[in-house]
């Protein structure tokens, strides 16, 4: 029972991720507002660079990515899939490929980031055969002929804003990972009678931290976490 149990949640897991799919972490970066960057090559990548301050609604939402042609990599507890790397890629200045591979599956993510409602919407959600090396991706028209799949991070990064049943609830938070400290963390949350499930964005990289709680009557609750350990960048 405890077996099917356990693969219940995986399948759980997995599922979440999907519909609301992003931790191995960096030097400082940068926490630059949508005024200072606005006008730069964001296809080249988003920068990572050396400060890190309060989020607040006056930000570049391409800064939730990690840097173009860049690979993280998460170390699991809990399940042999909570270990996992992703691979970022840039389409355009609107559009980011994200590779995820946890040697059971790879899966193709593609974002749509748009600055002017302040959100990030998923459009494309597929799993493929492909590392991320040889990947075809759709094309830029293809993308914007795509309908929104789900809203991936909207504002106001504040506690209490709900985004497709997970609610910001904590900012400002100090995040210890394998790969570095984060500052002003917030976390999104979302839960049921039976599980808890958390993301910790950090600007400057997105995801840094996944943690997924399952209850079990008479027993102690079940844990798996994945959270940033290393990112290697395009040389």
């Amino acid at each position: 029972m405890k077996h099917f149990l356990f693969i219940t949640f995986i399948l759980l897991l997995t599922a979440c991720t999907n519909v609301q799919n992003h931790s191995s972490e960096q030097s400082d970066p940068q926490v630059i507002t949508s005024s200072e960057t606005k006008n730069e090559d964001k296809t080249n990548e988003p920068n990572v660079a050396n400060e890190q301050e309060a989020v607040d609604e006056d930000i570049d939402y391409t800064k939730f990515f990690m840097p173009n042609e860049s690979t993280a990599y998460f170390l699991g507890e809990g399940n042999e899939f909570a270990t996992f790397t992703i691979h970022t890629k840039w389409l355009s200045e609107r559009y980011v490929a994200l590779v995820e591979n946890n040697g059971g599956a790879v899966t193709l993510k593609i974002y749509r980031v748009m600055d002017e409602y302040n959100k990030i919407d998923k459009v494309y959600d597929q799993v493929i055969e492909e590392l991320p090396n040889n990947v075809e991706y759709p094309s830029i028209s293809e993308l914007d002929s795509l309908p929104m799949l789900e809203t991936y991070l909207t504002g106001p990064i504040e506690v209490g804003t709900v985004i497709n049943g997970w609610e910001i609830v904590q900012v400002d938070v100090t995040l210890d990972t394998p790969y570095q400290t984060f500052d002003h963390v917030f976390v999104l949350e979302e839960t049921s009678e039976d599980f808890i499930n958390r993301k910790y964005f950090a600007l400057g990289y997105g995801e840094v931290k996944r943690e997924s709680i399952m209850k079990i009557d008479g027993e102690e609750d079940f844990v798996v976490t994945s959270v940033l350990e290393k990112i290697e960048t395009a040389k």
